[in-house]
């Protein structure tokens, strides 16, 4: 059974799982986008009048809009995110069990957080059922009134079908003055219809399972990234080299990102590298926001 599925049907409370929990504030209209602050306000009223309904304390756990805000690692940048591995069709061995937990950090994160893996699926059922104009509507609501700048779309998920990858170009082009951004492995989707709004910043998530792909779709995207992982670095050094070039051959920037459990010692593996490591994986103190190598 796969994780996320498994991690959904665990209890939220006796009797309750998570995705009892996510159908029910659907079918009740928790999540309407609201068009001003004084909506919003009742809509959070009636989150917990749901969730309480169902079992005491358990509107802990659900969260209050769409969208999260920024974090320390990140800084002023809102997130729309969606299930991991249900929502990745190009997944490669991210999101696999591995020693020590899978490589895929929202996977991990999903295990630990039902909050976060509750607004996960309750934004895959919404988009799925209602469509474009609740998406619209709610970054309309984190846009205007709560001055979202900067949207990452996907720290957990991926562009899963051709329709939402419609979806993310029309939502980028109704707010040209939002820098959007992505990281995405579903290499086919985005080439098979790669004109977007130059707002929109589509990065390639290469890493050494799927790295031959750069040759065949790397002209569709802005930056190429590669996901360092496992133990044995030396072997992804040629794949790194292949990448590097290909990059600057076609002015692309090459942005490295490593395993989160591996970290210290791919930094001393990739030395070499080193001034293509994200800046905060490199160690330095810095946030999303203020690097912004990603999404320019």
């Amino acid at each position: 059974m796969d994780v996320i599925l498994r991690l959904l049907l665990r209890e939220a409370a006796p009797g309750i799982t998570l995705r009892d929990l996510a159908w029910r504030l659907y079918r009740e209209g928790a999540y309407a986008p609201p068009r001003s602050e004084a909506q919003f306000k009742m809509l959070v009223g009636l989150q917990k009048r749901i969730a309480e309904s169902a079992a005491r304390g358990l509107s802990r756990i659900v969260p209050k809009m769409p969208y999260s805000p920024g974090n320390r690692k990140t800084g002023n940048i809102w997130s729309f995110d969606l299930p991991p591995i249900l929502t990745c069709p190009y997944a490669t061995f991210c999101g696999r069990p591995q020693r020590g937990g899978p490589i895929c950090y929202d996977v991990n994160t999903a295990r630990y957080s039902p909050q976060h893996l509750l607004r996960e699926y309750i934004n895959y059922i919404h988009l799925v059922r209602q469509g474009y104009q609740w998406l619209a509507g709610w970054t309309k609501f984190v846009v205007e009134l709560r001055g979202a700048k900067i949207v990452r779309l996907h720290v957990g998920g991926d562009v899963f079908a051709d329709w939402y990858w419609q979806y993310i170009k029309r939502l980028a082009a109704e707010h040209p003055r939002v820098a959007f951004y992505l990281y995405t492995r579903s290499f086919p989707i985005v080439a098979a219809s790669p004109d977007r709004p130059k707002n929109l910043k589509v990065l390639m998530s290469l890493d050494a399972a799927n790295h031959a792909a750069l040759r065949i779709y790397g002209q569709h995207f802005d930056h190429i990234t590669y996901l360092a992982a496992g133990p044995d670095a030396d072997a992804q050094l040629p794949k790194l080299a292949e990448a590097l070039q290909w990059a600057q051959q076609h002015g692309r920037r090459l942005i490295i990102f490593l395993q989160h459990t591996r970290r210290q010692q791919l930094r001393q593996k990739l030395k070499a590298y080193e001034e293509y490591i994200c800046p905060q994986e490199a160690g330095k103190s810095v946030t999303c926001d203020r690097c912004r190598l990603c999404f320019t």
